[in-house]
């Protein structure tokens, strides 16, 4: 049985501030949500987050020629609840930021983002139903510079409903019928809809390893049904967990069939992590076929979506290797990552590249104050040219001063630069910003 928690459940109201429909929403949700777990005895652990940031660039549009410079002011709000019962698990976030300009390089922004999930299991370990969303700030087109104006806020909500028998001790069968829905913010032609199930075998080795075989089926449909497709997915698996070593490997194939043509590729999902008593590396493989709608399903490093009208098939390929360390002199956090992504398009003339490395050090200078650096390198080729896309490469750098003024209360300063290199050199650019926030939690 899963532990209860024992916090207590804290509703607090912000008078004379404007907030976001979405965060209102989202905020009366958690609320109505934890009085229901009141009501029935149960808690919900809940907390918040305000926040105040403050943050100057020389470049905000970041253009080689006519740089604007720019005060950006962010007003934001964040609501985390959480519950583990006997039959319902909750865990969601949710943020929501409201950015103003002084010199109106950018019109007003407000993004919110964040996810949610809720288990229940209505019959024990036979019919369980799962409730997912994620909100996430993709880059439109990838070819553009990282601007607010080539950003927006992608959705995807997903109800699944897993029917599980049991024929074994070691074995058990899965059928899952799912539904999911993707909403983008401002891209017209994107938002789609997949019905579809998944069939499942699973078996039990021992005690810390087994294997399994699924197969998955999606209708996919869009606005405009010349682009809808089917798409099928058959894979063998097997996962072990040991004392300090966990992996996991999927393979088979997948493929994607709509009246225009068929599609096919191997498929591979492995993820392998490694822990010592103060640090972990971690390495996640993934091939698939994917489409301009779906990317990478809100989860990859590198994100981006499709800003324009049609929809394509694609495969995308990814490794990413990383390294934390907590406690590497005592007083130091270490946190590196390495990776590399490719996109294959069935038919648009977007084929890219992009190998990406970020190194991050933390230094607790004092109990309550720690000193941040941060470098992240980029690498990004196109394989057509025909779009005005340029390859590029960047490099940025960033320091930052972080202070606990109270129990509740916390505050930070940063200087930040960036440069970017194209193979158009008439696109080059720098930026120099540099900023302030104050937050305050409560629970």
């Amino acid at each position: 049985m899963l532990k209860k928690p024992s916090k207590t459940i804290k509703c607090t109201t912000i008078k004379n501030k404007t907030i976001d429909v979405a965060v209102f929403k989202k905020l009366s949700m958690a609320c109505a949500i934890a009085a229901v777990f009141s009501s029935t005895g149960h808690a919900l652990e809940l907390s918040a987050t305000v926040g105040l940031d403050a943050e100057h660039s020389d470049n905000m549009t970041k253009q080689a020629v006519n740089e604007q410079s720019d005060l950006k002011t962010t007003v934001s709000a964040s609501v985390n609840a959480e519950h583990s019962g006997d039959k319902v698990q909750v865990a969601a976030n949710y943020s929501a930021a409201r950015s103003t300009y002084q010199q109106d390089s950018y019109e007003d922004q407000t993004r919110v983002t964040g996810s949610g999930k809720l288990v229940y299991e209505q019959i024990e370990k036979q019919l369980i139903w799962t409730l997912e969303n994620s909100r996430k700030n993709v880059i439109k087109n990838k070819t553009l510079n990282d601007v607010e104006d080539n950003r927006e806020d992608r959705s995807i909500s997903s109800v699944r409903a897993d029917l599980i028998m049991h024929p074994s001790e070691v074995d058990s069968l899965s059928l899952s019928p799912s539904y999911t829905a993707i909403k983008y913010e401002d891209t017209d032609g994107q938002d789609s809809e997949r019905i579809g199930a998944s069939l499942s075998w699973d078996h039990a080795l021992s005690k810390i390893d087994g294997f399994g075989a699924q197969v998955t089926y999606d209708d996919v449909t869009f606005d405009n049904d010349q682009f809808d497709y089917e798409y099928y997915l058959y894979t063998l698996s097997y996962q072990a967990q040991l004392s300090k070593l966990n992996y996991s490997i999927k393979v088979g194939v997948n493929e994607s069939q709509r009246e225009s043509a068929d599609y096919s590729g191997q498929y591979i999902n492995a993820n392998a992590s490694y822990e010592l008593s103060s640090s972990a590396i971690t390495l996640n493989i993934l091939q698939e076929l994917t489409d301009t709608s779906r990317g990478s399903n809100n989860e990859g490093l590198s994100e981006n979506s499709a800003s324009f009208n049609e929809v394509d098939v694609f495969e995308r390929a990814s490794v990413e290797l990383g390294y934390q360390n907590s406690n590497l002199c005592g007083t130091c956090d270490l946190n590196v990552s390495l990776m590399y992504e490719e996109e294959t398009y069935e038919v648009l003339p977007r084929d890219n590249e992009e190998l990406r490395a970020n190194v991050n050090f933390a230094y607790r200078l004092t109990r309550l104050m720690s000193l941040s650096l941060g470098v992240q390198w980029q690498d990004v080729s196109f394989s057509s040219t025909g779009l005005a896309q340029s390859d590029y490469q960047s490099v940025s750098y960033r320091t930052g001063l972080n202070w606990q003024l109270a129990e509740k209360l916390s505050a930070g300063v940063y200087v930040a630069y960036e440069e970017r290199e194209f193979d158009l050199q008439a696109r080059d650019y720098d930026e120099l910003k540099g900023g302030a926030n104050v937050r305050y939690s409560f629970d």
